[in-house]
């Protein structure tokens, strides 16, 4: 390969006591000279010898230090071969990520600061790297980055090596983009709003079966439809982002760094807990002092928790002493058309194992709350415990949900929930609750009736609960058992037995306990919904809003700083990784040019065993549901850019 540098020496006022034909040598001089200095993973030329060098010496010594007030020889040279690389080495893992060291702490920075980039087509994420048992001195002297593209993306597609070098060596003397300091549209906090109500209303004298419109939910009574179609409009982006094509391949990724951008609290979880929904507990607990004036020794109901983070949280309070009980969904239970766990979502195997904790499945056996006598048989096993406190973090996503309209369709669920705490709970117990949006009048009515069962009922969302996401929380103290109570105990019952323990994907809606006007007689009631209805609505909305935006930005900045396999940065990597091959005694497929024949096939058999068993799997599932994927034709095309990072046809539904 021609050696790329391009050499120009001026002389201005040369003031040099050196005659003419001895400043021809030197100017003759200079590729040898330059064929001195060291370059990275380069080894200099067997024809330098010894001579050589002493003679480049001598000439370079005949070389004065110019004077003080005389001008300066300048030599330019091609910025890119004028020093050694910023890349001192690129550490590559066949998990999808890889440790890049730099030279340069100007650079790694900004890298730090950049956070994505395009590499050989792919989305890449950048941090700053260092052992966590590092000292600060240590941390100081090593300049390293950790660059990730994910696990799932390397099965299919990878990012080179040389890909790496050429991308960061290219960053050396460019501008800094603007804007990649962060702008938050508010400050994160928890969100606490107080529900309440003036006196009872009157039940609707008629009950069954509703349909599921995104009109119940535009019509709400209790948020305008500008801000309703402001949150769905951010959906839609949402959604646009995520559909359209490569490149660049992983799109995601520029989401998910830009929701940690602006909202780093509630994109970290599971910390402390084996799972988000564990942090989420102990924030909500933290705010409204859950656990204070719990008895110790008395006892808990997990409802719908499984896999079971928030009894771990509870059980942990060894002060209290708490008994717990679970009733989660099984993994397989039910029918074709129910709706089905992963084995993922069953319950802990500690939780089996503590000696202060029970699993119930219900009356046949299949922990599905929405079965017909389930509930009943889950309410007479804990009629003789102490109940005090009944989580729920019941919830689901379906492909089979039309769009904007989860609320409705977890309406049965957040009904038998309530319910089931009404059954269950003693005088003074506490209920916490998960629910999505409240813009229909189904769920409305329901909180209303929250406020007729519990002295005190609060909707939060913990600054853990993404903020881009509908999800907040019930949160309920001071059960009052009385004559209202068993009133509402029986009108929940009658609605919850209209659903004849069909899927909620079937049936997912029935016509609200009190109507409307009812709800709306009840000034208080009203105004403290619109508040906190309204409040969140928009703050999603404007989040969600945010993160496309940045997103966008991020991925646009990526672009324009990715390097084409053209490029001669990319060349030059190339023929770097060339040499430190030929260095080490391997050709350019790794195998050492000194073993034998037998010694390479073997190792390229073993190799190829090792491939296929590692990554075998993947491909006959991926094969398995082709079928089933209704994805744009684009998707399935397997270019270079493409090859990789589809998303799985379990997508995730938590922008509803």
């Amino acid at each position: 390969m021609p050696n790329p540098i391009l050499t120009r020496v001026a002389m201005s006022s040369p003031v040099y006591d050196v005659d003419c034909q001895k400043a021809e040598e030197t100017t003759n001089s200079i590729s040898k000279i330059l064929a001195r200095v060291p370059r990275p993973w380069f080894r200099r030329n067997a024809d330098v010898n010894e001579a050589q060098e002493q003679h480049a010496e001598e000439v370079s010594a005949t070389v004065r230090e110019p004077e003080k007030d005389a001008p300066a020889l300048e030599v330019t040279v091609a910025e890119s071969e004028q020093a050694e690389p910023a890349v001192v080495s690129v550490k590559k893992s066949h998990r999808g990520c890889a440790v890049v060291i730099l030279r340069d702490s100007a650079l790694l920075e900004r890298c730090v600061l950049q956070k994505v980039a395009v590499i050989d087509g792919i989305c890449c994420e950048i941090r700053r790297h260092c052992k966590k048992s590092a000292t600060e001195e240590e941390r100081a002297a090593k300049q390293g980055l950790f660059v990730a593209w994910g696990n799932r993306v390397e099965r299919r597609v990878s990012v080179s090596e040389e890909g790496l070098e050429a991308y960061f060596n290219s960053l050396v003397g460019a501008p800094v983009p603007e804007g990649l300091e962060v702008t938050r549209p508010f400050d994160e906090c928890h969100q606490v709003f107080l529900l309440a109500s003036e006196a009872g209303a009157m039940m609707s004298p008629t009950v069954g079966v509703d349909e599921a419109t995104k009109e119940q939910i535009a019509n709400s009574c209790f948020c305008s439809a500008g801000s309703i179609v402001h949150l769905w409009d951010a959906k839609k982006r949402i959604d646009d982002l995520w559909n359209k094509p490569p490149p660049p391949l992983a799109r995601s990724l520029m989401t998910r760094v830009a929701r940690a951008e602006l909202f780093p609290h509630s994109d970290t979880g599971g910390k402390e807990h084996d799972n988000r929904a564990g942090d989420k507990l102990s924030e909500v607990a933290d705010i409204v002092g859950l656990l204070e004036g719990v008895p110790p020794g008395s006892a808990f109901l997990d409802l719908c928790g499984g896999p079971g983070a928030w009894s771990q949280h509870l059980l942990a309070r060894t002060d209290l002493s708490l008994r717990g009980f679970g009733f989660t969904l099984k993994a397989g239970a039910g029918d074709a058309d129910d709706w089905q766990c992963d084995e993922k979502d069953e319950w802990y195997d500690d939780l089996y194992k503590h000696p202060a904790w029970t699993a119930l499945w219900g009356e046949d056996g299949t922990g599905d709350l929405l079965k017909t006598g389930n509930l009943e048989h889950c309410a007479s096993m804990l009629a003789h415990h102490q109940v005090m406190l009944c989580v729920a973090d019941g919830g689901f996503s379906d492909k089979a949900i039309p769009p904007n309209q989860l609320e409705l369709y977890f309406y049965r669920l957040f009904l038998g929930e309530l319910l089931m705490a009404a059954y269950c709970l003693k005088p003074g117990g506490k209920f916490v609750c998960k629910l999505y949006t409240t813009f229909s009048t189904a769920t409305a009515a329901l909180l209303f009736l929250t406020t007729r069962l519990f002295d005190s009922v609060k909707i939060v969302k913990p600054m853990s609960s993404r903020t881009t996401g509908p999800e907040r929380y019930l949160v309920a103290a001071g059960f009052k058992d009385n004559q209202q109570t068993n009133a509402i105990r029986n009108a929940l019952m009658r609605s919850h037995n209209l659903g004849a323990g069909n899927s909620p994907l079937t049936t997912p809606l029935l016509m609200p306990v009190i109507e409307s006007a009812n709800l709306l007689r009840d000034a208080k009631f009203a105004a403290s919904m619109r508040e906190m209805t309204t409040g969140l609505c928009e703050r999603q909305a404007t989040a969600m809003h945010a993160v496309v935006d940045r997103a966008e930005f991020l991925e646009d900045m990526a672009m324009s700083t990715a390097v084409s396999s053209s490029s001669h940065w990319y060349k030059a990597a190339v023929e770097r990784r060339r040499h430190l091959l030929a260095a080490q005694g391997f050709n350019e497929e790794g195998e050492n040019e000194h073993d034998d024949r037998t010694e390479r096939r073997e190792r390229r058999d073993r190799k190829d065993r090792k491939d296929r068993g590692g990554h075998g799997e993947h491909r006959h599932r991926g094969s398995a549901t082709a079928h089933h994927d209704s994805r744009p034709a684009w998707h399935s095309v397997p270019t270079p850019a493409r090859a990789g990072a589809r998303r799985s046809d379990g997508r995730y539904n938590g922008w509803q």
